[in-house]
């Protein structure tokens, strides 16, 4: 498998929104591989690349768990109980989503609708958000893409670089 911290230098890397949601919820098992990744974006080793629907799914998959986790409910009820209540959106502070994104050498790039997704969604077999990500990638000459989303290994132009999971270690 190829793991995040393994990426050669000055890589061009399109990052998946569920690297960030990884890093943001400081989830224990992902935590350290995704935040030294994040890190040698922010120290310019790499060049991470985002569009904006990286940015879009990493708001949506933040608020979603926190709305989740405060109000104890199943993140499937979650949509459900902001189209009741949406003043719980402003109860949910989003500042640490925005600042991740100012990373220093993180790129926004334009998915422009001139390679279609399509043909990605019917090639790859991939979900439409999936296809723009890979779309994105093609358009920019990408070849590499952070992700633990599997579905990306059926797209032969892109290597996946994964976050590994941190194992429990054996109890004596």
């Amino acid at each position: 498998m190829n793991e995040l911290s393994n990426i050669p230098e000055s890589s061009k890397v399109f990052i998946d929104s569920n690297i960030f949601t990884y890093f943001l919820l400081k989830r224990e098992e992902y935590y350290n591989s995704t935040k030294n990744f994040l890190k040698r974006i922010d120290e310019r080793e790499i060049i991470g690349l985002i569009n904006s629907v990286v940015i879009s799914e990493t708001y949506f998959n933040y608020i979603r768990i926190k709305i989740s986790e405060k109000y104890r409910i199943n993140l499937k009820d979650v949509v459900k109980k902001i189209k009741e209540d949406p003043k719980i959106l402003g109860e949910i502070s989003i500042d640490v989503v925005d600042d991740t994104f100012r990373l220093d050498n993180l790129n926004i790039l334009e998915y422009t609708p001139e390679i279609s997704i399509k043909d990605f969604i019917a090639d790859y077999l991939l979900l439409p958000n999936d296809a723009i990500h890979a779309a994105t990638c093609k358009s920019y000459v990408i070849d590499n893409i952070a992700t633990n989303d599997s579905d990306f290994e059926r797209v032969d132009f892109l290597k996946v670089w994964k976050s590994l999971k941190i194992i429990e270690k054996i109890k004596n």
